[in-house]
């Protein structure tokens, strides 16, 4: 991969993908070509992405800094940046209230308005507190750099590139075993993670329907260590929060996403999957798939439900082949 990232930076673009696709289509295990997969999803949207942001920001930032100071402009990007995913979280919940079945993971599962709106304190003061942590990580990411244009200075590709792929292990690194810690500690799962796994069928917008403890050491904590440790830029952190926190909503959301339902059948059968990108998971022997059998049972009955009801099912797992 970093080969391939050279080559880039010589002139190669091409050789990335070739690198990238080789050992996504050649490793013999679903874990690892997911990984490489999401990897190079990562790499490619932030390339994507952080030109077009940055840029909707920079007015924002722009204003900000000059009625009230270099600090409230990167708070103001932080804010509406944070919006902006919540808002995704609130069209990615709408099928699961509405009751659409097509692509759903646990079909017989439905929620209500009357329960999600109870989980909205609760994610209300986290959307806060990752406003606070969001300010804070720009704010020293920007050191005395005070850039009047937010934009400025944006990293190469190929250096954006590199600065992604080290995020990205470390945003696993500290999100599996956080993560599992709150598993296996019988008094930290009690105290604190056990909020999150109210929802064992969750939606979108309860993604952040967590303890603030676990919302700030667990969550924030490892989206913005990596960007920081690399010394990126704060544009490029409130991209790679951008890009991260949506994929956390879409990976609550119910459906078949990018994550093949690994993170819903975590809060299903509770002792799997605990990472994100999911590398972890295989080196430790925590990576579940769910069994064929159980998608063709899923897709039929999707098929013949004409409505779903609360219901509870029976889950079992089996580590992949």
């Amino acid at each position: 991969l970093f080969w391939g990232i050279w080559q880039w930076h010589s002139g190669g673009f091409p050789q990335l993908f070739i690198m990238v696709a080789f050992l996504a289509d050649f490793s013999g295990e679903p874990a690892l070509a997911g990984f490489v997969s999401q990897l190079l999803a990562v790499v490619v949207l932030m390339q994507a992405v952080l030109p077009v942001w940055s840029s909707l920001m920079s007015p924002l930032h722009a204003w900000s800094t000059r009625a009230l100071g270099y600090e409230a402009g990167m708070c103001a990007v932080v804010l509406a940046t944070v919006t902006v995913v919540h808002l995704a979280g609130a069209l990615m919940t709408v099928p699961a209230l509405v009751g659409v079945t097509v692509g759903k993971i646990q079909v017989t599962k439905v929620t209500s308005v009357k329960k999600l709106a109870g989980a909205m304190p609760l994610v209300g003061l986290n959307f806060i507190l990752g406003v606070v942590a969001g300010s804070a990580a720009l704010v020293c990411a920007a050191k005395s750099q005070h850039q009047p244009d937010f934009a400025a200075g944006l990293p190469s590709g190929p250096l954006l590139a590199l600065q992604t792929g080290f995020s990205l292990l470390v945003t696993e690194l500290i999100f599996y075993h956080v993560h599992r810690a709150f598993h296996q500690n019988k008094w930290l799962y009690a105290k604190i993670h056990k909020v999150h796994h109210t929802w064992p069928a969750p939606v979108a917008l309860v993604s952040t329907y967590c303890h603030p403890v676990e919302h700030l050491g667990c969550n924030l904590l490892s989206i913005f260590v990596g960007p920081l440790l690399c010394g990126a830029h704060p544009a490029v952190i409130i991209t790679y929060t951008l890009i991260f926190a949506v994929g956390a909503h879409a990976h609550h959301c119910g459906y078949w996403s990018d994550d093949m339902g690994m993170h819903d059948l975590h809060h299903e059968a509770f002792n799997v999957n605990f990472g994100n990108a999911h590398i972890l998971d295989y080196l430790y022997g925590t990576y579940r798939l769910k069994k064929p059998s159980q998608l063709v049972a899923a897709a039929v009955l999707q098929k013949k439900t004409c409505g779903v009801t609360d219901g509870s099912s029976t889950v079992t797992s089996e580590k992949s082949d």
